[in-house]
């Protein structure tokens, strides 16, 4: 009994050590570039192990981008923005705006890849599309209290409601980071000068 309790927590921790190796490789070069022989590698593995535990490379993939959403958006996708949200707690509200657009522009730029993976993937799986969408959903009503409701209370802002209010400043965030991404030709000012700009016009609107 002892021996075979040992096999099942050795198994474990080398299917958790291919998985975490493929999230890696995933995240740097995307699915069709990634092969299993650096994914083993990364591991420490032979290559032959990996098809123990998962016969197709498309297997491998599916439960990667499973433990991908669980660690992109229950840790990756909101720790750097509480730290943010806490840094900027008593700042003004323009302030924090500008800050928390600055981090997740850098963090989609620096995970930009995985996302892409994860996206992809989710368009195929509804299992995964279920997964993100719950994560997502626990993660941002933890969060939007703390960038709104207390600014709220303090009669900084108006009393609207604090989720709506949130789509449309992540619409206007992601509305930036796509233009400057995939048409960068149209870009008329610095990214600083445009972040001011979409805060401006999230809190004061372009009415006259």
């Amino acid at each position: 009994m002892k021996g075979g309790g040992k096999m099942k927590r050795n198994a474990k921790e080398t299917e958790k050590k291919i998985l975490e190796a493929a999230i890696g490789i995933f995240s740097k070069k995307g699915f069709s570039a990634a092969t299993t022989s650096e994914i083993a590698k990364a591991a420490g593995v032979a290559e032959g192990t990996i098809f123990k535990y998962y016969p197709k490379k498309k297997d491998l993939l599916h439960t990667a981008m499973k433990e991908a959403i669980h660690l992109f958006v229950a840790s990756m996708a909101v720790d750097s923005l509480k730290k943010v949200i806490k840094e900027k707690k008593e700042a003004p509200i323009e302030e924090l705006l500008k800050a928390v657009i600055v981090d997740r522009i850098n963090f989609l730029e620096n995970q930009g890849p995985l996302i892409k993976v994860i996206f992809y993937e989710m368009q195929f799986h509804e299992d995964l599309r279920e997964l993100f969408l719950e994560k997502l959903s626990e993660n941002i009503t933890q969060i939007v209290p703390q960038i709104l409701q207390e600014r709220k209370e303090k009669g900084e802002i108006k009393n609207i409601d604090s989720m709506v209010a949130i789509r449309s400043f992540i619409g206007m965030i992601l509305a930036m980071i796509f233009q400057r991404q995939f048409i960068p030709q149209i870009n008329k000012i610095e990214p600083m000068e445009e972040i001011d700009l979409i805060v401006d016009i999230f809190l004061n609107g372009i009415k006259r």
